[in-house]
């Protein structure tokens, strides 16, 4: 290094100046020089320490991050696995499928019952078992992406599977739908609705008021357009009025029928709106990070038969099918056995339900032969429904509800009053009910 300087120097003096320098003055120069080299090195060198402790905390930082995200999927995979544990209650039910369903591939069209109890606090103790008041039947099929709703009504004539077997009953006994829930619980409830419909229920949801009020709070509410201007237990409601409904407001939204011009059915359709809004919240990421607040309201008043790994899979595989929303109602008419009210749906109606179904399903179609009846069937006339294929619900669009063409069969509500009425079999098998008093808007 110095010969080198002092050479360059040497030079330099020699070409560029053409003189001599003294040699002192060189040495005391090239020391000067030397000096300056050095720092520059040690500049340089610290630039590089300095450039390489920058690298470290970023790459410090960036290693914490992964660290902590990796901690923070853990711990709510964790939750999610407990939580999953806690609602999981499984049912010994009537089996349909000839193929077990596995989701993880999801190729499959699967089904749901969802059913909602009239327990939880409300505005109201309750102190009985309960009863569904909502009912449906839900397909998803991801092959056509759609999801599609089906609403029976509560107080559909149907026979209760299972309860001759339970409270010692001798024949096929009839009561409404609803009512399976009280006398056998969810087990009664998917056998009931299999029987009615001839499909197979691969899951079920039950939820409570509670339930829905805690669910809708959790994911922040939800955006609903009144099809009527109404008011039920304080929250009111205006026709065409766009709004977010906390989950009390919620509820009342969709447990209203008696100021509704179309009864139960208008229910059924304002419950349907429901639940597509709290899908359409809890399918974007923004309900990711409250999913603390949603696991503890769905360990305290929901059960399902679902293991992590099937909620998991159906929540990634089946996303698409459930943007896409179709509904469906049950056509039938009003009948009284003994001053009791009841809706019954013609088996030509239930056939042609259950095709709808199937077809979602991708099962095969069956015939009025495979629709079950009884002796205690009140009446049907086979020519009295059609099974016109042609029947069919438009895309379900709840800014446009009410305004569009979608089919709307001939439901009246036979209530204009609370009254009230024994829980008793109408047959003539013992009592199961205590009196009670019923208010229809239930």
């Amino acid at each position: 290094m110095f010969n080198k300087i002092l050479d360059e120097r040497v030079l330099l003096a020699r070409a560029g100046q053409n003189r001599i320098i003294p040699v002192g003055q060189l040495f005391y120069a090239l020391i000067l020089i030397q000096e300056k080299e050095e720092r520059m090195m040690n500049e340089t060198r610290k630039g590089k320490n300095g450039r390489k402790r920058v690298w470290k905390v970023i790459f410090s930082v960036l290693l914490i991050g992964m660290v902590g995200t990796v901690a923070y999927l853990f711990k709510a995979y964790s939750d999610i696995g407990s939580t999953a544990e806690s609602i999981y209650t499984s049912v010994n039910v009537n089996e349909m499928r000839e193929e077990e369903i596995e989701v993880e591939t999801a190729t499959q069209p699967i089904s749901f019952l969802l059913l909602g109890a009239d327990t939880g606090t409300a505005e109201e103790e309750r102190t009985e078992t309960g009863r569904s008041d909502t009912i449906i039947v839900c397909t998803v099929n991801p092959n056509t992406k759609t999801t599609t709703l089906l609403s029976i009504p509560r107080d559909s004539y149907a026979e209760i599977v299972g309860y001759s077997d339970v409270y010692d009953y001798y024949g096929d006994y009839y009561d409404k739908m609803n009512h399976a829930y009280a006398f056998g619980g969810t087990e009664m409830s998917i056998n009931t609705v299999q029987e009615f419909l001839n499909v197979p229920i691969d899951y079920y949801v039950e939820v409570n008021f509670d339930g829905l009020v805690d669910i809708v709070d959790a994911v922040g509410g939800i955006e609903i357009t009144s099809p009527l201007t109404f008011d039920f237990y304080g929250p009111q409601f205006i026709e065409g009025e766009t709004r977010i409904l906390d989950g009390y407001e919620a509820l009342q939204f969709s447990r209203m029928r008696k100021q509704d011009p179309e009864g139960d059915l208008g229910r059924q359709k304002r419950q349907q709106m429901v639940i597509k809004a709290i899908l359409d919240k809890v399918l974007t990421m923004g309900t990711v990070v409250n999913y603390k607040n949603i696991l503890a309201t769905l360990e305290d008043n929901v059960q399902l038969n679902m293991s992590l790994d099937e909620i998991l899979s159906i929540a990634s595989g089946y996303r698409k099918s459930m943007e896409n929303f179709q509904q469906f109602y049950v056509e039938g008419e009003e009948m009284y056995i003994d001053e009791i009210y009841y809706y019954y749906v013609d088996p030509q109606e239930r056939l042609r339900l259950s095709n709808i179904l199937r077809t979602e399903l991708e099962l095969p179609e069956i015939t009025i032969d495979e629709i079950s009846t009884s002796a205690n069937e009140p009446y049907y006339d086979t020519d009295a429904y059609s099974t016109d294929s042609s029947y069919s619900d438009t895309t379900y669009d709840s800014s446009t509800y009410g305004q569009s063409d979608v089919y709307t069969p001939n439901y009246s509500d036979p209530y204009s009053a609370e009254e009230s009425y024994s829980y008793e079999d109408t047959t003539t098998q013992d009592s199961y009910y205590e009196e009670a008093t019923y208010d229809s808007a239930y």
